[in-house]
């Protein structure tokens, strides 16, 4: 059985009105690279662990060719990846001296997107049903504001971004706690944390 709670939209995320509310995982866990190896491992014995290691390895060096070069990748009952680009902050040396508009002549790699399979959905609403978890997630964290900034900071610095959602997480906080506090840290020069995008493409960086 899977658990969900009640999440209400942040002020000024999605279509920026308040009130609305949706469904969400309870996320109990967040499984690393070697427990994914492992679980693969027990669910199909014959394929040893490092032979699983081997396969998302090599998937990971392909995606990272193949996807620059303009191709999407389709892993049936799975889905689609595809890249995602944006421009970017840091102009190319001859562009420097160009007229502001044109710094952004320098395009980089965003992310990659993914496109769920339809069967994969299909499959899970037939296996699953969910219930309502009997409570929320804290909206006090066990972290005090200056351990919760450090702990963001060193994310960023890993990922180069967090998300709404991985602050919420990183600080056992409700996604309403954790965005206001992001919006204080943005508020705070001292922070050395700034917000990019709108809506729910936004997320915090280093200034």
């Amino acid at each position: 059985m899977a658990n969900y709670v009640i999440k209400e939209m942040p002020e000024g995320m999605g279509n920026g009105k308040k009130g609305r509310i949706f469904p969400k995982m309870q996320v109990y866990t967040e499984y690393d690279y070697d427990k994914v190896v492992e679980l693969i491992h027990n669910y199909s014995p014959a394929f040893s662990e490092g032979t699983v290691r081997g396969v998302l390895d090599t998937l990971s060096e392909v995606m990272k060719t193949y996807l620059p070069m303009g191709h999407t990748m389709k892993i049936d009952n799975l889905g689609v990846f595809s890249l995602a680009l944006q421009f970017s902050d840091n102009p190319a040396e001859d562009d420097k001296q160009d007229e502001p508009k044109m710094k952004y002549r320098r395009v980089e790699a965003k992310g990659v997107n993914f496109k769920v399979d339809k069967k994969l959905v299909d499959d899970i609403n037939r296996d699953n049903t969910f219930e309502r978890a009997s409570y929320n997630p804290a909206t006090t964290s066990p972290y005090t504001p200056e351990e919760r900034l450090q702990r963001v900071l060193r994310h960023i610095d890993k990922h180069g971004f967090i998300t709404l959602q991985d602050y919420a997480n990183l600080n056992a906080l409700s996604s309403s706690s954790a965005s206001r506090e992001l919006a204080k840290f943005v508020a705070n020069p001292a922070s050395g944390i700034t917000e990019k995008g709108a809506g729910s493409h936004k997320v915090w960086v280093k200034k």
